[in-house]
């Protein structure tokens, strides 16, 4: 049987980041260290489709990683999630010449490392860490292909200053660090 390049693409992208499908096992895979400062973005682009998933610890987001128990925190938290949900759009940025309309989203604050016990000065539960995730998807007019991806994400939240990108665009697969949103990656 001979695949096309879509459905290799779909099937390296399953592979690759699992980011496409959130039942995938995302909760297992755990590639990647949790580093505050950082953050992970995976694009996936197939025809006039562009999938773009969002990775950094909570610490870069909300200023904390431990679950919001008090009201301040949970007003803190709250405002954080919106904050990445109505700025997406400013923090990774696709060429306006192509037409790209979302087609929705979500974000998301997932615990990522239950293990150990309790810290004795904090009370806070040792290794545990909280990570925001953003999903979105877009539909383009144009085909992506060719076109540069723009960064924005330290504008709209200082304590992230280094991005590691990975593009699956077709059949092609590239990746580069971006460091305080200097540099473009393209697709």
């Amino acid at each position: 049987m001979q695949l096309t390049g879509a459905a290799v693409s779909v099937g390296l992208i399953y592979c690759l980041a699992g980011f496409l499908n959130p039942a995938a096992g995302a909760e297992k895979r755990h590639s990647h260290a949790h580093v505050h400062g950082a953050a992970e973005v995976n694009i996936a682009v197939e025809g006039k489709k562009v999938t773009i998933e969002l990775r950094t610890a909570s610490e870069g987001v909300m200023g904390f990683e431990h679950e919001a128990k008090s009201d301040a925190d949970k007003k803190k938290r709250d405002a954080a999630l919106k904050r990445v949900e109505e700025k997406f759009g400013e923090m990774i940025v696709l060429d306006k010449k192509l037409g790209c309309k979302s087609q929705g989203g979500n974000v998301t604050l997932v615990q990522t490392d239950e293990k150990g016990g309790k810290d004795a000065k904090s009370g806070a539960k040792s290794g545990e860490h909280r990570e925001v995730r953003a999903r979105y998807q877009y539909e383009c007019d144009k085909a992506p292909a060719g076109s540069r991806v723009k960064f924005g994400i330290t504008k709209v939240f200082p304590a992230i200053r280094d991005v590691k990108v990975q593009v699956l665009a077709d059949a092609k697969q590239s990746g580069a660090t971006i460091k305080k949103d200097r540099g473009d990656v393209g697709l």
